[in-house]
């Protein structure tokens, strides 16, 4: 899940960041410096989008409850989640395979039906990355669009191992607040916390997008949902962002993007499932 954060061309990033400088420097995602004619870095757009995400407040899962969901690998380390939606694709957001964070396909690499993000289950590559034409990947642009597909080299839904499709709503669904939706992923369980390697989970309401709007602005769209609690406490974060979002087996949503985490009357955001429903089917063929 993606927070409010910035950061200058020496990759230095402020509380707010949703990736650390670790990781940036251990996936190879910093900034150059700048040369001495190179204009000023502009300041990021609010709430963008960085890849990282991770449960707070939730509790340890088991992939046999979740068998859709999967890690995203760059090199063998964890930087995303993601759905499975068919036997050799995956749902993702968008900005956890962009360009600048996946420059080449072959880095880019799935693991599910396993507990840890680091051992175990099924290990396959991706052979093509789709990622929404409208998503711009730049620090002052809006964070919306953020959704990606993701193709497989090889059937990732096997006989033994706890694998499965997950099903989509429809574009014409509808979610009520208050409805209970889980995410689910590894990570840290706090705010700029360190990672798990244990696959957790933790269910937050829906909210109105007209109080999701009076913490994001116009950003939030029909595109969008936002889910969480007015005290705080349970959200997604760092090492999330991609991971599904589920209604009653269903899924509803991919983690995007939030101010912080789990934080007191600050929702966190997710693309919209039937939003982006008729895109999924035309790159997706499900």
């Amino acid at each position: 899940m993606a927070n409010l954060r910035s950061f200058d061309s020496f990759a230095l990033i402020v509380t707010e960041m949703k990736i650390t400088a670790l990781i940036l420097a251990t996936l190879g995602l910093a900034y150059a410096a700048p040369s001495v004619d190179q204009p000023k870095v502009e300041v990021p757009y609010p709430f963008h989008p960085r890849t990282g995400g991770r449960i707070v407040g939730g509790v340890v899962a088991s992939i046999k409850d979740l068998p859709w969901q999967v890690a995203l690998l760059r090199n063998g380390a964890l930087i995303c989640g993601g759905a499975i939606i068919g036997p050799k694709v995956v749902l993702t957001a968008a900005h956890c395979v962009v360009p600048s964070v996946i420059p080449s396909v072959s880095q880019l690499n799935i693991r599910a039906g396993s507990n840890l993000h680091n051992s175990g289950g099924l290990r396959v590559a991706v052979s093509q990355i789709i990622i929404h034409p409208l998503y711009k990947d730049c620090l002052t642009c809006a964070p919306d669009y953020d959704i990606a597909v993701l193709h497989l080299a090889s059937n990732i839904i096997t006989h033994g191992t706890p694998t499965d499709a997950i099903r989509m709503y429809e574009s014409n669904a509808m979610f009520h607040a208050g409805t209970t939706a889980t995410v689910s992923g590894w990570g840290a369980t706090r705010e700029n916390g360190s990672g798990s390697v244990q696959l957790r989970r933790v269910d937050v309401p829906v909210v109105t997008k007209a109080n999701c709007r009076a913490t994001y602005g116009s950003i939030i769209t029909e595109r969008t949902i936002c889910a969480g609690t007015a005290a705080g406490g349970k959200d997604a974060c760092q090492g999330d962002s991609g991971g599904p979002f589920v209604i009653n087996n269903k899924l509803a949503g991919v983690v995007s993007f939030g101010s912080g985490c789990a934080r007191p009357g600050v929702p966190g955001v997710y693309s919209s499932i039937p939003g982006y429903r008729a895109w999924i089917r035309s790159n997706a063929g499900i």
